[in-house]
């Protein structure tokens, strides 16, 4: 499964809205980051990166691990099979970059 850079931010696109129609104003999602990986096996799979800014408490963590699915009718229409990974990632994380 080779995708293209405009499914990738079909599904960025995707991601953000799903995000802030269930967060509104709680949270700023940005960047959203979606790559094509291959995992252990060999198989390809798309992990979304996402950087966000606000209070984790409220982040609803029952919601997010469903989010994958949740965005999987929107995906289907784009071509997109499988659940993509998803990683949520504190701004303030993001910015200071990698451990040194």
């Amino acid at each position: 499964m080779t995708v293209s850079a405009d499914v990738l931010d079909k599904v960025a696109d995707i991601a953000r809205d799903l995000l802030e129609e269930r967060f509104g104003d709680d949270f700023v999602f940005d960047p959203i980051i979606v790559n094509q990986k291959v995992d252990h096996d060999g198989e390809e799979y798309l992990e979304i990166r996402i950087i966000y800014d606000g209070d984790v408490k409220n982040l609803a963590l029952d919601w997010t691990i469903s989010m994958a699915r949740l965005m999987e009718p929107a995906l289907l229409e784009i071509g997109v099979t499988g659940i993509p990974s998803r990683r949520f990632v504190e701004k303030s994380d993001w910015e200071a970059g990698p451990p040194k």
